[in-house]
């Protein structure tokens, strides 16, 4: 089950677009993951007998092995709502300054 990514070793880190992913998250803490794992995950939690141990790899290459007792969440990440994420921390903001007292301003 373990995901085989292809490295472009001609390109520089910060020349790859951020793109769309998948989350998976736990007390482990939380990692970037392709959508094709995603699905492998979410099919070995959902088997009658999940397996004790999970082994993939991260978008970035690492060789990942969690428990599966682990796993909290797999969350889809498109850049679309990362983008949809930051409006509405903008807009909440200017919400939290609009009603500060003008005292209050850092």
């Amino acid at each position: 089950m373990i995901n085989r990514l292809t490295l472009h070793v001609d390109r520089q880190p910060d020349e790859e677009p951020y793109g769309d992913f998948h989350v998976v998250s736990g007390p482990f803490g939380a990692l970037s993951i392709t959508a094709e794992t995603a699905r492998a995950i979410a099919q070995a939690l959902d088997r009658r007998r999940p397996p004790r141990w999970l082994a993939f790899r991260d978008r970035a290459g690492s060789h990942i092995r969690i428990r599966t007792r682990d796993v909290r969440a797999i969350c889809e990440s498109t850049a679309e709502q990362r983008a949809y994420d930051r409006r509405m921390a903008r807009a909440r903001d200017r919400e939290e300054r609009a009603e500060r007292p003008s005292w209050d301003d850092d």
